[in-house]
């Protein structure tokens, strides 16, 4: 990656500032995932179907296939249990990648940023961030741009984020 200098400051090119859009969707999505699936675990344990449909709106091929409260029941419990599995896949994925760079010396950005935050428009607020670890947003913005690398090629190998040319 190359990085033009100017005034002193090192400016990200087009292609870092996209891979780092993407770093920072896959923070931000790692407690909505935690959420969804407590949410799914929540509706799978008390499943509500939807009104039961009458035969005149679903007829039309000749041939109906009615099922009952019971089968539309497993079949819901199904797909819930189905999304679990996938929203669990991926902080699976997620966990294993920061699992490499828990060690990095910038790591506290990656906690206290991102996995303890809670965000509200999917927007990473740098100057939170700076007062939650009590320093600078320039000192943000510097731990972010010495660990977010690393976290890319462990993203990658664990294709949580795809770029091309790589």
């Amino acid at each position: 990656m190359e990085k033009c200098i100017k005034g002193g400051y090192i400016l990200a090119t087009q292609e870092q500032k996209i891979i780092f859009k993407a770093i920072e969707t896959v923070l931000i999505s790692y407690n909505k995932y935690k959420n969804r699936i407590k949410k799914d675990l929540e509706y799978f344990n008390n499943p509500v179907l939807l009104k039961s449909y009458s035969l005149e709106k679903i007829s039309g091929s000749g041939f109906v296939e009615v099922k009952s409260d019971i089968e539309r029941m497993e079949d819901l419990k199904a797909i819930i249990s189905k999304d679990i599995g996938l929203y669990e896949a991926m902080i699976f994925r997620i966990d294993s990648a920061l699992d490499m760079v828990k060690e990095h010396e910038d790591y506290d950005l990656i906690q206290v940023g991102f996995l303890d935050n809670h965000f509200k428009k999917d927007k990473v607020d740098y100057e939170k961030i700076a007062e939650r670890l009590d320093i600078s947003v320039k000192t943000v913005y510097q731990k972010r741009n010495r660990i977010f690398p690393h976290l890319e090629f462990h993203f990658k190998t664990q294709n949580l984020i795809q770029v091309k040319n790589w």
